[in-house]
């Protein structure tokens, strides 16, 4: 009877150890440069770069992919995949997700970008009464935002990514593009389009954090355990300099 009970145990045992094992599926956007991006068809990106080193220092392997923003919400909704990154606090986004709320990933500001010569005066909502907004779906842009466009002061126009919301913009479809700074002008930049897109100096989001999450839906045991992992790492990281080295790959202001 022992033996047999010892035997049990250890088949226990072999099944955690390979439940753990299996490396957790972590989606990040295809489309969010300098913050997530393939380059010559290899991962990099700010975020990227920072998870990978943030795990590396955990002794965690993570399994890590690439799908367009939208393909990405829904994955961590269904539970198709154990996490992903960037996401903002919202009450739908936490009925799905589990945060990693210590440490964001990043902070994110957010701006109108305007053709050269067409841009608008903007130093509260009512100066953009009846103006078209672009913004890529899904994108939350605020309180003060939605309030505005709850009360029709502005009318919205969604895109499904930025290389179409910059095009709508130059065709005359908007009159502004809802975007964040960093990934707009890094765009732009790449583009050779500073100098025919400008972005106005009045933000409409500042500061806001996005985080790591992990898919309620998802089966991976131990999700609590990822998460407060990473966060110890991320948070020495901040704290040793290595997140302004890492960030300064890409972007100069750090």
């Amino acid at each position: 009877m022992r033996s047999i009970l010892l035997a049990f145990v250890l088949i226990l045992s072999m099944l955690a150890t390979s439940a753990l094992a299996k490396a957790p599926l972590f989606i990040a956007d295809i489309d969010f440069a300098p913050y997530s991006m393939l380059v010559q068809g290899e991962p990099a990106g700010i975020d990227v770069d920072l998870i990978s080193e943030a795990a590396k220092r955990a002794d965690l392997t993570l399994d890590l992919k690439f799908r367009p923003w939208d393909e990405l919400v829904k994955m961590v909704d269904d539970g198709t995949c154990d996490g992903a990154f960037s996401f903002f606090h919202s009450p739908d986004r936490e009925r799905a997700a589990m945060f990693m709320d210590a440490v964001p990933v990043h902070y994110s500001d957010y701006v109108l970008f305007t053709k050269v010569g067409k841009e608008i005066p903007f130093t509260d909502y009512s100066d953009l009464t009846n103006k078209i907004i672009g913004r890529i779906a899904g994108t939350d842009l605020g309180k003060d935002f939605q309030t505005a466009l709850d009360q029709k002061v502005v009318q919205l126009k969604e895109y499904p990514d930025l290389a179409s919301a910059l095009r709508g913009l130059l065709m005359g479809e908007i009159d502004a593009y809802a975007g964040n700074i960093d990934v707009t002008y890094y765009r732009l930049k790449a583009m050779g389009m500073t100098s025919s897109i400008v972005y106005l100096p009045k933000k409409i989001v500042e500061q806001k954090p996005s985080y790591l999450v992990m898919s309620r839906a998802s089966s991976f045991p131990d999700k609590e355990m990822i998460i407060q992992k990473l966060e110890r790492a991320l948070d020495l990281m901040r704290k040793d300099g290595t997140y302004n080295k890492i960030a300064r790959r890409y972007l100069l202001r750090y």
